[in-house]
């Protein structure tokens, strides 16, 4: 079998439930290395798990709120998109002439995007609910913090977006290429996407169920390379 490299993915112990909820052999696998474990449902294209902040950073004139409305959603969105593809291409070129695992499908995570657009602008409306009165300036930090989960088909997406958004509305004295008013925001929202084959899970599940023995045996070798390396990347053999 050729050697392939396999990262080990970081799951926060909250998202980590589904499997002592639904899998119990494959909790009993990370009760004996949690480590091994995840790096084997990698291993499986069971599990992936996305963690970064996307930059954003805007100033536009407009003439009215509606059209500030209409472009702090699309801008939003378009941020969020690009960060996601960002990660989805990285993946790319990790596995690049190695194991392929799956890719995430941007089209599935339209809900998602969505949510966190919204999210965002709903806290920015909130923060100033209209321009300032005179000419002059409002500015201040927004908290976002949303997180949820979500099923398509036979994928599970758990994701959370948090952080601090600085944003700054002005009324301008005149009229500046037709508009009085200027909007602005910016940040580095953290973002975390994990994702959970639940076919891929199932059979993993089964696997343990049927070849505990075995699949702990794997397991060692995994922690014992990863231990030894002091490092989240290994070489291994596939031979189970």
């Amino acid at each position: 079998m050729s050697e392939e490299e396999i990262i080990v993915p970081y799951i926060p112990d909250t998202i980590m439930t589904i499997f002592k909820n639904d899998y119990p052999y494959i909790q009993e696998l990370l009760e004996y290395k949690r480590d091994g474990t995840l790096m084997f449902l990698k291993s499986q294209s069971a599990i992936a798990f996305y963690n970064g902040s996307f930059g954003l950073d805007v100033k536009k004139d407009v003439k009215d709120w509606e059209e500030f409305k209409q472009f702090s959603r699309n801008y939003t969105r378009k941020f969020v998109q690009e960060g996601l593809q960002y990660y989805q291409n990285q993946e790319k070129n990790e596995e690049e002439g190695k194991k392929k695992f799956k890719i995430l499908d941007m089209g599935k995570l339209g809900p998602i995007i969505e949510i966190i657009a919204d999210g965002i602008n709903d806290q920015y409306l909130r923060k100033f609910p209209s321009w300032p009165s005179t000419s002059g300036t409002q500015e201040d930090y927004i908290e976002v913090f949303m997180k949820s989960d979500i099923v398509n088909n036979n994928l599970k997406y758990y994701w959370l977006c948090r952080g601090t958004i600085f944003v700054k509305d002005t009324r301008h004295s005149y009229p500046i290429n037709g508009c009085m008013y200027r909007a602005e925001f910016s940040g580095k929202p953290e973002f975390q996407l994990a994702y959970f084959d639940l076919d891929k899970i199932r059979q993993c599940n089964e696997m343990a169920r049927t070849r505990m023995s075995t699949i702990k045996g794997y397991i060692d070798k995994l922690e014992e390379k990863y231990l030894d390396q002091k490092m989240s990347k290994l070489l291994i053999s596939m031979d189970l």
